[in-house]
């Protein structure tokens, strides 16, 4: 597969929007984050491994800085679409994917989608739902958009894993929302930590609404009309697996019915069909 490099104009506006967050605790994260594709490009191949990516019409909800846009257009996607709540964000990934004819890029204001029924065969979100308002709401409207014979793909951070995977900071997804927001900043203002530890525990109230386990999940999708199952790492080679590795017992746990309610699996991996 031959990949759509990224644009100049795209990198330097990165460069230039980071440049202000050189001294925080994460930078170098979000520089790679930012700029990579190799994630994306794997998630394109394990979701061809359920649904053919090619001569689909994908969505990107919460495309970010627009990588997996460049991805599924580099698997044989028909269209690529993003949307996005955050307007520098959006801004971003339209500059990354503005030589490719068959992307557009959409800024919403909250879950609801500016598309027709139906409208696409493959859904990706990563890293969202934790983030919305509405969680219910947010999957009725995937479920909208989503053709028959579509597959979306969903990935959020487990709530039975203890790290808060946003910041590395250890406890909050173990706390209920309202008092994790309270407890790490009031943490923050001491001195007994570090500048970098004072800076992760001051961002906890700003990076989720929700902590999500796979149990909730499910109970979402049964309500939305769609079927969910875990996707299997089992089922992917090492070179395609687009998440960190973890013990192939915990692994294999993750996937069946019940014991996928308790595995501590750092992020859950779904599909919803």
């Amino acid at each position: 597969m031959q990949r759509t490099p990224n644009p100049s104009d795209f990198e330097d506006a990165v460069e230039a929007w980071l440049a202000d967050k050189r001294d925080q605790f994460n930078y170098a994260q979000m520089r790679h984050t930012f700029l990579d594709t190799d994630r994306f490009h794997r998630w394109a191949r394990v979701v061809d491994h359920y649904r053919r990516v090619s001569g689909a019409r994908f969505l990107s909800s919460g495309c970010g800085l627009g990588g997996s846009l460049l991805a599924y257009h580099d698997a044989g996607a028909a269209s690529v679409t993003g949307v996005e709540i955050d307007p520098e964000y959006a801004r971003l990934a339209r500059l990354r994917v503005a030589q490719l004819s068959t992307a557009t890029v959409h800024e919403v204001a909250d879950e609801c989608l500016p598309f027709c029924d139906d409208a696409f065969d493959l859904i990706e979100s990563m890293d969202v739902i934790e983030h919305v308002g509405d969680p219910q709401r947010y999957l009725d409207e995937l479920a909208r958009v989503l053709a028959p014979g579509g597959a979306a793909v969903l990935a959020t951070p487990h709530r039975l894993w203890p790290v808060e995977q946003h910041l590395g900071v250890v406890g909050p997804p173990w706390v209920p929302i309202r008092l994790a927001n309270h407890l790490w900043p009031a943490l923050a203002r001491t001195p007994l930590v570090s500048r970098e530890t004072a800076e992760k525990y001051a961002c906890v109230p700003t990076v989720r609404e929700h902590n999500v386990s796979m149990r909730r999940l499910r109970r979402l999708a049964r309500a939305t009309g769609l079927r969910l199952a875990a996707i299997p790492r089992q089922d992917h080679p090492d070179s395609h697996w687009p998440l960190p590795r973890q013990p192939p017992w915990l692994e294999h746990a993750s996937t069946g019915r019940f014991l996928s309610l308790l595995a501590p699996v750092r992020t859950l991996a779904v599909l919803l069909r």
